[in-house]
């Protein structure tokens, strides 16, 4: 009848020790995945945050080079001379931008904003056209075209492109906060795999002692 604890005791103990260790695998397990999920967002941040925003800052420069292209021609009477070539090259690579900036992974928000962003240069690239080319003798009618309709449409495009730098900026805070939740969530992984790890060494310890 005495024999019956003793055996027990060490079957009890051993389920006690491979439940531990299955608990502690499976919370190494969560911690691997976890990171890999980081790694993910670290990877997207770079990938759908940084490289638009990049690209956000180049066509709001070729886009203010443009402008600044037609002020010498239109406000100080001087020839377009090679303004011209320079103004086609800048709407080349402001279209390369645009096509570039079209691949990334866009929010339907951003999504929605591009579209707009089109819209609105297309109708400027469309005054400028005009200014440049059927205007072109009617020196006070191109001051009228650039001082009014040229510049609220030039002013609806960059504001189009400040909120689409708002817009990446939200997103990105949106992911790194992400990242902050799962990391916490490694730090609480990780105190539990302390945790089992110390209750399967005091087990033993109390076993053999």
């Amino acid at each position: 009848m005495e024999q019956t604890p003793k055996t027990r005791s060490p079957l009890r103990l051993t389920l006690l020790i491979v439940s531990l260790l299955g608990l502690s695998l499976t919370s190494i397990f969560l911690s691997r995945r976890t990171v890999h999920q980081i790694q993910q967002a670290s990877a997207s941040i770079y990938k759908d945050r940084l490289v638009p925003t990049a690209i956000i800052a180049s066509l709001t420069s070729n886009i203010y080079q443009k402008r600044l292209l037609l002020e010498p021609h239109v406000l100080g009477g001087t020839k377009p001379g090679t303004n011209l070539s320079t103004l086609d090259r800048l709407n080349r690579r402001v279209d390369s931008l645009l096509t570039e900036f079209a691949l990334t992974t866009l929010t339907p928000e951003e999504a929605d904003q591009l579209t707009l962003l089109k819209k609105r240069l297309a109708a400027y690239n469309q005054l400028e056209a005009e200014i440049t080319t059927k205007l072109v003798d009617q020196p006070e009618a191109q001051r009228v075209v650039f001082a009014g309709t040229g510049r609220t449409a030039f002013g609806q495009v960059a504001q189009t492109l400040t909120d689409l730098s708002t817009l990446q900026l939200t997103v990105g805070e949106q992911l790194l906060n992400e990242s902050r939740g799962q990391t916490n969530y490694i730090y609480v992984l990780t105190t539990i795999q302390i945790g089992l790890v110390l209750v399967v060494g005091l087990s033993l310890f109390w076993r053999r002692f």
